[in-house]
């Protein structure tokens, strides 16, 4: 856990170029606590995903940062009846330099990835990805600049 200073104002725009294509996009962000922004962790393995309406913790980062639940949330899955998990608050800082405040992160199970990017990050801006001659791209922007649209 370490300290990290940050600035609200940024507003930046990140890219990350692969060599390959890509089955999933993955980033690095930090987490800080709203009540100490001291408190930060510094997270490597990130997942933006399309497919999940909120942003998802671990237990590890609820832990290192000593988080204190906010409320509890269901939760269906696929093939899985409904869970009742621990919502907090966090701020997410971004690999575009930007800083999200006042998340409301779901606890997760996952194993793989510590946080899950939601919809409910990746609406604020402006995302793209794309795969020409066998290599990935992915852009993202915040706050949102204009609607991108694909031509022939």
């Amino acid at each position: 856990m370490e300290s990290i200073s940050w600035d609200v104002e940024t507003m930046g725009v990140m890219t990350k170029k692969y060599q390959t294509l890509q089955e999933c996009l993955v980033t690095d962000c930090n987490v800080y606590c709203p009540a100490d922004t001291h408190k930060c962790m510094k997270v490597k393995q990130v997942l933006w995903d399309t497919g999940s309406t909120g942003t998802l913790i671990s237990a590890q980062i609820v832990s290192s940062l000593g988080l204190l639940p906010i409320g509890k949330v269901g939760v269906s899955g696929y093939n899985k009846g409904v869970d009742v998990k621990n919502l907090y608050l966090v701020h997410i800082g971004l690999p575009t330099g930007d800083v999200v405040l006042n998340v409301q992160a779901m606890e997760c199970d996952s194993e793989d990835y510590d946080v899950v990017l939601g919809m409910d990050i990746i609406n604020q801006g402006d995302f793209a990805f794309t795969n020409k001659d066998g290599q990935s791209v992915f852009s993202f922007r915040i706050p949102s600049k204009e609607h991108i649209e694909l031509t022939e």
